[in-house]
């Protein structure tokens, strides 16, 4: 017994000192676990998708401990971590973790330690990863969602008996005579509380960093719910349709329907909405049950496509397929019977889009927004579909704007001109510079096409100065051609109130050296003039540079009355319907009486339309002075009509 208790003496002394320095290797694998965590946390459970990470990690922090204990510790028998460390990397990195790190244990003792009890220590590692993986087995993934003191003491519990298990192995195949068997035992038991803490930071360190990533899927979630309604937004209908492209197994016909209450303003003046807003759970459930109810389950997905509209994509679908479906054309009116229970005495109107979904390029969003917008601004209700007349309409309204741009940047509209003859002599006196788009496979697009489009997009005023461009580079060849023809370009009160319009004007003519004479501007019957402090500016500087104005489609409307009163005009244009039926002894009397009034203020007539030799010698004869219609020209290319003059 006295020997025994020396030989215990002598072990625990030369095992205490060893103690600090086990403290300090428990410190620093649990600082590295913790930053490992930090660094390559994604998204999902805090530990699934990095075993082999957690494998190859805790099997680099193994090597370094062990070079370490190698290098400071004392005794034959040295206290490490190494056992902890393969039941971690079982229990966090599963059997791939596991075997990437008991990989890195054998080296590491083979490098350090030598062949000496590499056989049973080799098992015994192999029983700790094993006792790691069970552990997870029934762990997982409750220890990612609950930090108890009943985990872990249940992984320690699991860690001491493996560790006893690994003794009598190593006894087993060695036998205790060849054995430290009590400095191993003794230093087994010194490490046990050191063991405790160790596990008891690790779950810590799993459990915050799951909360961490369950945080983040919560906010993930909070991003793709509309807090008012409840329903999936935009940002989701975004990522699930990136999903579909992006599955080759999901991949296929898809479309979406996009409804719309169109008379928003009627409900808003109604009375105020219930506190989930214009659609909520209820109103799509009532989409669901409404909507092609025949269709299988799972297809249909319902989205809040914004404050008036819901979004609903239908997978396996094509446009073909709902075009053929009898129900569809009626959902408009469908939901208007449904969603208008919840207000009684209001009746909501409805417009649906149907879009078949393509694949988006590179820079597209996954939403088709723009054929959605067009589709619904193309009814006031009921349900269209984006096939492709709606899509050639988008594309035709792309390219106009497009070629605006660089028709302000190159000075190059497609202008043609129409020639202007005196009556009396058909002697030229000057043209009409008219648009002449065409799209890409050179169809012509309708000049009021154009300028409707422009116009309700507020880029009338820069149609006018692109046309105002290209005819006074046009004139710059007339100059040096020696004529001396007025051309005439219309522009509305969208340029006329530009505050620097005149000014611009003139220095563009100026740096082309062209006579302000040789430039009239053609007022359009259908603009009103506003702003007239600012109009009447222009007109001034306008006509001191020695250009000229002129009334369009004169008789159209009562504006243009006005305006001749108001506005120093040099020409008057007859509107051409007048002209069409000059044989009707009415429209003789309004153009005679065009002509006195025209002619009272000092403008010249210009006949617009003329088109036969009958109505050139009655408008002779009414006094009219210039004729302009396809009895002398079409509207001719630049080239051409400098040949004519």
């Amino acid at each position: 017994m006295d020997a025994l208790s020396r030989v215990s003496t002598r072990i625990l002394d030369s095992a205490l000192p060893s103690l600090p320095l086990y403290l300090l290797q428990a410190t620093a694998v649990i600082g590295m676990i913790g930053v490992f965590l930090i660094t390559t946390r994604r998204g999902g459970h805090a530990i699934e998708g990095r075993r082999v990470y957690i494998g190859a990690i805790l099997g680099l922090i193994y090597l370094f401990n062990s070079w370490f204990v190698a290098g400071y510790a004392q005794g034959v028998v040295k206290l490490n971590l190494g056992i902890d460390i393969l039941l971690i990397s079982g229990l966090l990195g599963g059997w791939r973790g596991g075997v990437t790190c008991l990989l890195a244990s054998l080296l590491a003792r083979y490098q350090f330690s030598g062949t000496q009890y590499f056989l049973p220590a080799g098992l015994e590692a192999a029983l700790q990863v094993l006792a790691g993986i069970w552990l997870r087995g029934r762990m997982y993934p409750r220890m990612l969602t609950q930090l108890s003191l009943q985990l872990i003491l249940q992984a320690w519990g699991v860690r001491i008996a493996v560790t006893l298990l690994g003794l009598a192995l190593g006894v087993a195949i060695i036998g205790s005579a060849q054995l430290p068997l009590l400095e191993l035992a003794t230093q087994r038991l010194l490490a046990l509380p050191v063991s405790l803490l160790v596990l008891a930071a690790v779950f810590a360190l799993i459990y915050n960093d799951a909360q961490i990533d369950a945080q983040r899927q919560r906010e993930h979630a909070w991003m793709r719910i509309d807090p008012v309604s409840g329903l999936p937004n935009l940002r989701a209908l975004d990522e699930r349709l990136q999903r579909h492209w992006r599955s080759s197994e999901d991949r296929g016909n898809a479309c979406l329907i996009v409804t719309e209450m169109s008379n928003l303003q009627d409900l808003l003046r109604y009375g105020p909405l219930n506190d989930s807003g214009l659609w909520n759970r209820h109103n799509a459930e009532a989409v669901h049950r409404t909507l092609l109810h025949a269709r299988p389950t799972g297809t249909m997905e319902v989205y809040q496509f914004g404050d008036s509209a819901l979004a609903i994509l239908l997978l396996d679908a094509s446009l073909a397929d709902l075009r053929a479906d009898t129900e569809l054309p009626a959902l408009a009116d469908r939901l208007t019977t449904v969603i208008g229970d919840d207000w009684p005495g209001f009746r909501p109107v409805f417009r649906c889009a149907v879009v078949e979904l393509q694949p988006p390029t590179q820079d597209d969003s996954s939403i088709p927004f723009r054929a959605v917008t067009l589709a619904l601004n193309a009814i006031e209700s009921g349900v269209v579909f984006f096939d492709d007349p709606i899509q050639r309409d988008s594309e035709v309204d792309a390219l106009i704007e497009t070629a605006l741009d660089h028709w302000l940047q190159h000075a190059d509209a497609p202008l043609y001109y129409q020639p202007k003859f005196r009556l009396h002599d058909r002697h030229l006196v000057g043209a009409e510079a008219l648009l002449r788009m065409r799209d890409g496979d050179g169809h012509l697009i309708a000049p009021m096409r154009v300028v409707s489009l422009l116009r309700r997009r507020g880029r009338l005023a820069e149609l006018e100065w692109a046309t105002l461009q290209a005819a006074t580079a046009f004139l710059g060849h007339c100059r040096d051609d020696g004529h001396t023809l007025t051309i005439a370009v219309n522009v509305s009160a969208e340029s006329l109130r530009q505050p620097d319009f005149g000014v611009r004007l003139c220095t563009l003519l100026e740096q082309q050296r062209i006579p302000g004479a040789m430039l009239r501007l053609e007022i359009v019957e259908w603009t009103e003039i506003v702003e007239r402090d600012v109009v009447d500016a222009n007109v001034v500087v306008l006509l001191a540079a020695g250009m000229s104005l002129s009334l369009d489609d004169f008789g159209a409307g009562y504006s243009t009355l006005i305006l001749l009163s108001q506005l120093s005009v040099a020409e008057v244009k007859i509107e051409r319907a007048l002209i069409a039926t000059l044989s009707d002894a009415k429209s003789q009397s309004i153009v005679r009486f065009i002509v006195e009034v025209a002619h009272r203020c000092g403008a010249v007539v210009v006949a617009e339309g003329t088109e036969t030799s009958a109505q050139e010698q009655m408008l002779r004869a009414l006094g009219v002075d210039v004729g302009q219609g396809y009895l002398y020209a079409h509207a001719l290319p630049p080239e051409q009509f400098r040949q004519l003059a």
